[in-house]
């Protein structure tokens, strides 16, 4: 069975009968491995236009980034994490665009704490990135701790996730 339209002397043909497109399983984390100088240049890109390492900024100690692969060897994104004179164990998180919305950013958080063995991280997050906003806070026993002052002074929330003691 067929629905034919015509849209502006074209004609438009409907399969009614098409198969449902299988929703896409949410990617799973395969393995981190440290920056290639290449994987850099892809981290900025996946930022966008105001795309950072922190190893740009020389008041950033210590960064160590990864890219997140997934189990077909895709590029899920990219995760680092660098100290400052004021905080340690920052962590500066990338999802790809096409696997946004899949609660990655908190799972790259979690994978680089295994592999770098922390007891803890910051997250800063930019005030006008509503999303990255929404999604750290609900990560499990994260906790916001920045006060007004810092985030008017910065334009950033600051959050702390504490590696829970069982662990």
């Amino acid at each position: 069975w067929y629905n034919v339209f015509i849209v502006k002397n074209i004609f438009v043909i409907n399969n009614m009968f098409k198969e449902p497109t299988p929703e896409k399983s949410p990617a799973q984390i395969k393995e981190l491995q440290k920056f290639t100088p290449e994987d850099l240049e892809w981290f900025r890109n996946l930022e966008g236009n105001d795309g950072w390492v922190a190893t740009d900024f020389k008041f950033c100690k210590n960064p160590q980034y990864f890219v997140v692969y997934g189990e077909n060897n895709e590029k899920l994104g990219g995760v680092g994490v660098y100290d400052t004179e004021d905080d340690q164990n920052i962590t500066h998180t990338v999802v790809a665009s096409e696997f946004r919305g899949q609660g990655l950013a908190s799972k790259f958080k979690l994978e680089i704490m295994e592999e770098l063995g922390l007891d803890y991280f910051i997250g800063t997050v930019d005030l006008d990135n509503i999303a990255s906003v929404k999604s750290i806070e609900k990560m499990p026993g994260i906790r916001r701790v920045s006060d007004e002052a810092y985030e008017k002074e910065f334009h950033k929330a600051k959050f702390r996730y504490d590696r829970p003691e069982n662990d």
